[in-house]
């Protein structure tokens, strides 16, 4: 969320959109290493 939230400010990743990540999430890049080791699924919801 904060990531897309920071888009509104910065709309690149670049050194500024970096430079929000850090200072509104300080430990965004241990959240997204946690993220990206999940196994991910395709999954078909049926209602």
């Amino acid at each position: 969320v904060v990531h897309e939230m920071v888009h509104l400010l910065e709309r690149n990743h670049n050194d500024r959109f970096i430079w929000f990540m850090d200072h509104y999430l300080p430990k965004w890049r241990f959240y997204k290493d946690e993220l990206n080791r999940l196994p991910v699924k395709h999954e078909e919801w049926k209602y």
